[in-house]
């Protein structure tokens, strides 16, 4: 065990009433976070998806609580604190101080992805950090939405190595002046940046009272040994299990630009005592395209695949993943080297990893884990002139699939399972303000997979647009690999994306295209893949 969570767990011991009060009070800060950016955030996909997350930190970067977020945005959080941290080291910070930072290649996720960390005091004694992540809808880059297909991360978008934005209480408008310079409809990135500062403003203040009821000390030591009872509780999980030794390695869809491309991810899961390690040798090199995962989102990946393993009730912090050790060779698609892109990875790439991972531990404990999933946030974006409202706009949206079958349970429909956690985006609520028809969303029930317990089912989603012009991407998966089946269930069904040409002409589309221009009375059909199934079908007359 490290240095920072050895020690005895006096706080607990001696009060522990106090430390459930200020632990759950901590996470309470984080939601209340969250929904003060929701509420005052410009982007439908905030508002109303909520694609993003919240997290409190330690004041060397340690995870002490986080909201019930963005599974693939908060297992990188430490990652970006340490990489802010080692430009900005802790004794540097001053009240009102703020870094922005979107940079893969520095301890964050995809571009898209902005992240800003500012600092809790106590009087005069840094308590912490408060740390935000919230999906801008574009950032640059060479198509509308910084969401689609290319070979090289500099034609994603602008990328922002970590920045003092804030400093002392007061704003660099220069630096921010110059971000929204790059992107497209800067006036509403600009309502989502003060947006975060006022989530941050309400972490900093509940985080403050919270000292002021307790003191600081209460505060910190509650910080250091929440991680130890996080800990403490996993590896009593992990030593309760057989010790195993498995591998397991499957293929992408595609990259998106080698065109007969299928990278591999190749996994070796050794469970011993009450560690494990997660070794990646062997996995591809770096795509050509979008695919590529940078170290923090294969480590999200890893950290969600070990908490729902352990079964998901432990309080999520840096010291659950204290006995988790990750091989991850660089300049492979799962520990990215720049130049390459990334952008897929956040939404495709750390959706399979997760039923990669889960279809090894099934080899030695089919009863733990869930049948593959849709893997796939499937992401589509859009983006051009409306005429009607006379703006410029830019939509980025993710659609659900189908969860894989549990021992216990039938897999949800419909659902963005694993890596992420948004909402649905309400069909009303974008043909009001954007040029665009829905003419189907629905479940695709054919789409489940047999079992005992059958997987959820995918999604149908089609929408036509209403102007010329408009620029569209797809990030999708599965539309060649089915979600397997554990213990003897079914496959899911496959996902497809077909583009209806207003002239009647058909067109099916690779997993990841884009950008395509589409014209008024043209169609994009966006079908989601279904989960697998969870045991042997039952057969007529089983149970008579």
């Amino acid at each position: 065990m490290t240095e920072q969570f050895s020690g005895s767990t006096s706080l607990i011991e001696q009060d522990p009433v106090t430390f459930e009060v200020v632990r759950n009070a901590l996470y309470a800060i984080c939601s209340e976070m969250k929904s003060v950016i929701m509420r005052t955030s410009f982007s439908p996909l905030l508002s109303l998806s909520a694609d993003l997350s919240c997290a409190l930190l330690d004041s060397r970067g340690n995870v002490i609580a986080q909201g019930v977020d963005i599974p693939v945005h908060l297992g990188a959080a430490r990652f970006t604190a340490l990489a802010v941290l080692k430009l900005f080291p802790a004794d540097t910070w001053q009240p009102g101080d703020g870094v922005l930072t979107n940079d893969p290649y520095s301890g964050g996720t995809h571009l898209p992805d902005m992240s800003l960390m500012t600092p809790v005091f106590d009087s005069d004694t840094l308590t912490g950090f408060a740390l935000s992540r919230i999906h801008w809808p574009d950032v640059g880059g060479s198509a509308r939405g910084s969401s689609s297909v290319s070979d090289e991360i500099i034609k994603e978008g602008l990328r922002i190595p970590p920045v003092r934005i804030i400093e002392a209480g007061n704003l660099r408008q220069d630096i921010l002046s110059m971000i929204l310079a790059n992107v497209r409809v800067p006036s509403d990135r600009r309502g989502d940046f003060h947006a975060a500062l006022a989530g941050h403003t309400r972490a900093e203040e509940r985080t403050s009272d919270l000292s002021m009821r307790f003191g600081g000390d209460v505060v910190r030591s509650v910080m250091r040994e929440s991680q130890i009872y996080s800990h403490r509780l996993t590896a009593e999980r992990l030593r309760a299990l057989p010790d195993a030794d498995v591998s397991h390695c499957e293929a992408l869809d595609g990259d998106g630009v080698d065109p007969v491309a299928r990278p591999r991810i190749a996994v070796r899961i050794t469970k011993t005592g009450d560690r494990l390690k997660f070794d990646f040798t062997g996995s591809d090199p770096c795509a050509k395209g979008p695919v590529n995962a940078s170290l923090p989102v294969t480590s999200s990946a890893v950290f969600y695949t070990v908490l729902a393993f352990i079964g998901g009730d432990i309080a999520p912090n840096s010291g659950v993943y204290e006995g988790v050790e990750i091989v991850a060779p660089e300049g492979t698609i799962i520990n990215a080297a720049y130049p390459a892109p990334v952008v897929a990875a956040n939404t495709e790439t750390a959706n399979r990893l997760v039923d990669i991972l889960m279809a090894a531990l099934a080899q030695a404990y089919p009863e733990k884990v869930a049948g593959g999933a849709c893997g796939s946030a499937c992401v589509y974006t859009l983006g051009g002139y409306d005429p009607e409202r006379h703006r410029f706009f830019v939509h980025y949206e993710t659609i659900g699939g189908g969860m894989g079958a549990t021992r216990g349970a039938d897999g949800t429909s419909g659902l963005r399972v694993h890596m992420g956690n948004t909402m649905n985006l309400p069909i009303e609520a974008m043909e009001a303000s954007l040029p665009v028809r829905f003419h189907a969303y629905q479940i695709v029930e054919e789409s489940r997979g047999d079992g005992a317990m059958r997987g959820g089912g995918g999604v149908r989603k089609t929408v036509e647009m209403l102007a010329d012009g408009v620029e569209a991407s797809v990030l999708g998966e599965r539309t060649i690999s089915p979600a397997h089946g554990v213990s003897g269930g079914g496959t899911g069904g496959l996902a497809r994306f077909t583009l209806h040409g207003a002239d009647g002409i058909e067109r099916t589309l690779p997993a990841k295209s884009g950008p395509h221009r589409l014209d008024k009375g043209d169609t994009l059909e966006m079908v989601t893949a279904g989960g697998g199934g969870w045991g042997q079908p039952q057969k007529i007359g089983d149970n008579e």
